[in-house]
């Protein structure tokens, strides 16, 4: 279920919005920075309160976010998680479980700083997909209350 090495890893990432903008050199960059993983449906990738040493990009399948307000939801093919916890050194903020069974990409913490130093506009897109992932939080607790 491989992508075929960095050529495949690159038109995925092409498709993520994380790394909207950035030039095909730069994508290659984080493809060979990026692991590859299956995972089968029920495996928890993330688990909210544990400590992140990885972020994920999903390339087929989707996974179940569930946050620590127990709100729940879905996530598919080219969205990210475990970002938060690499950059704040905090703990996961949301448990994540393959609703599906799951091919991913994955960056570890030390690759992630790497990535962060060679492609600089990615912490500008990290910025603005933390800041719209706040809003929407944000939206949906002031529904509740």
């Amino acid at each position: 279920m491989g992508l075929r090495g960095a050529p495949g890893k690159v038109a995925l990432l092409k498709k993520v919005q994380l790394f909207e903008g950035l030039s095909d050199r730069q994508l290659q960059q984080i493809a060979r920075l990026a692991d590859e993983i299956d995972a089968p449906t029920g495996k928890v990738l993330a688990r909210a309160g544990d400590t992140g040493r990885e972020m994920f990009v999903i390339v087929d399948g989707q996974a179940t976010v569930t946050t620590s307000q127990r709100r729940t939801l879905q996530l598919g093919t080219g969205d990210f998680f475990g970002e938060m916890s690499l950059l704040d050194g905090g703990p996961r903020s949301a448990t994540v479980e393959a609703a599906t069974p799951m091919h991913l990409l994955v960056i570890g913490q030390r690759e992630f700083f790497e990535l962060l130093a060679e492609a600089p506009l990615i912490s500008k897109c990290i910025m603005r997909t933390l800041s719209q992932r706040l809003r929407k939080s944000d939206a949906a607790f002031s529904m509740c209350t």
